[in-house]
């Protein structure tokens, strides 16, 4: 990520997306699932009616409509674009029981890590949420680097050893497992194991395949911290799941820059939770169109139920509906809610004679009749304007730790697409090496 080439300075460009986000923050800062709750969709000030949304070559930006007009304009001047990425077939040279998602993750770090240490002298290499040991295992056996592989997951963590005894043997001195939970100040926890592991270490750098929530900020504190530690690169996801306290992340803000804009800042602008996992989301979905507004406005019609009657919906599972094979049929829909997706439960505990709450089938498919063509529509526009919004928002989060960075120091950083965004969505990779 990095600063729009309208903006001069990091302040002025934080402070602009403030302001863009205060005027826009309806679309993202109420959890989808309560849109239908809290009329978000009425806040969308257009005519939905004369737009033909449901056509597969639509084009909001192209649309003559104050309101997109506007929204456009606004965000043409926040945009970021990076180089294409370039594929070759590398993917395809490892013979690992993985998805293709997962071997062209691996194989491109791989190559991206492989360069990186050539170009910083590094000899080794740490590998943060090392999993099951797929990417060390590869960057050995085409690089020739150490590696410490560290991992806080037990199962993964035996796994890792199991698999390396088992397929990899002529490792056993070179690629190396530790059990550890990694957090900001584990410095000197990871010297100990580099020193134990491995003699006359020079020089390292810091990987990570899915450095998730805190990950990223724990990488980037302990390379700041050990003086061996001369570059890294990993890929950050789930930005929403970061350690959260009172409604204040505790890694977001990162930088002093966008602390001291935010805190200046006599708006009205929610950091929160649905902000961060709109900015997580991929960016580009291939499902349909009318497949989103029917899962969206299903879900939504089933939190408005049990609001009305005090109730709230748990669920039963992590995907508490299978919806790809129902055809957006929403009878089916509430059946398979009602037999195995979510639990109703009461905001206030029953008392003896009250039966547990169930869900009313009639009630639910009147409810989803009145829903009229024109909501259909604008939860069509929330869809596609969310869509152009979450890379504005990525690029808000992923630069405030670019400055970060900078603030301490290591200028010589940026957000790299090492992966093609068709098969892998999260394709950006923090790459940073100090002078």
């Amino acid at each position: 990520m990095s600063l729009p080439k309208d903006f001069e300075s990091s302040e002025e460009y934080f402070t602009e997306c403030l302001k863009f986000f205060e005027d826009y923050q309806y679309l993202y800062n109420t959890s989808n699932v309560e849109i239908l709750l809290h009329n978000v969709l009425d806040k969308i000030d257009l005519n939905a009616g004369d737009i033909d949304v449901f056509d597969d070559n639509i084009d909001l930006a192209a649309i003559s409509d104050d309101y997109l007009i506007k929204f456009f304009s606004k965000l043409k001047k926040l945009q970021v674009f990076h180089k294409d990425f370039l594929q070759d077939e590398v993917e395809y040279n490892i013979n690992v029981p993985l998805s293709i998602k997962k071997k062209h993750e691996i194989m491109y770090l791989a190559k991206e890590i492989n360069e990186i240490c050539g170009n910083n002298n590094c000899d080794v290499i740490v590998d943060f949420g090392s999993g099951l040991g797929y990417l060390d295992q590869l960057l050995f056996e085409t690089t020739n680097y150490k590696v410490l592989g560290i991992e806080c997951n037990e199962n993964h963590y035996v796994g890792a050893k199991k698999r390396q005894r088992k397929y990899h043997e002529n490792s056993l001195q070179n690629v190396k497992y530790v059990k550890h939970t990694i957090k900001g100040d584990s410095h000197e926890k990871i010297n100990f194991f580099l020193t134990e592991k491995f003699q006359n270490l020079d020089k390292f750098c810091i990987t990570g395949l899915h450095a998730c929530a805190d990950l990223t900020i724990d990488a980037i504190n302990i390379f700041f911290e050990m003086e061996k530690a001369k570059a890294i690169a990993i890929m950050p996801c789930c930005y929403h799941k970061m350690i959260e306290t009172n409604g204040h992340f505790k890694n977001f803000p990162i930088s002093s820059t966008l602390k001291n804009v935010y805190e200046r800042w006599e708006g009205d602008v929610k950091m929160n939770v649905p902000f961060l996992r709109l900015a997580a989301q991929p960016p580009r979905v291939e499902e349909k169109l009318q497949d989103l507004v029917f899962n969206l406005l299903s879900r939504a019609v089933l939190q408005v139920y049990a609001s009305k009657h005090n109730y709230k919906l748990k669920r039963n599972r992590r995907k508490p509906v299978k919806t790809k094979t129902m055809d957006n049929n929403f009878d089916q829909y509430v059946q398979n809610s009602i037999e195995s997706g979510f639990t109703l439960t009461p905001t206030v505990p029953l008392s003896e004679d009250q039966e547990n709450p169930s869900f009313n089938v009639e009630d639910l498919k009147s409810m989803w009749a009145n829903i009229s063509s024109v909501t259909f529509k604008k939860a069509a526009i929330y869809i596609l304007l969310q869509n152009h919004l979450q890379p504005v928002m990525e690029n808000f989060v992923l630069y405030d730790r670019l400055v970060y960075l900078k603030e301490n120091g290591v200028n010589n950083c940026s957000f790299k697409k090492i992966l093609n965004e068709k098969i892998s969505p999260r394709c950006l990779a923090l790459v940073a090496y100090k002078s």
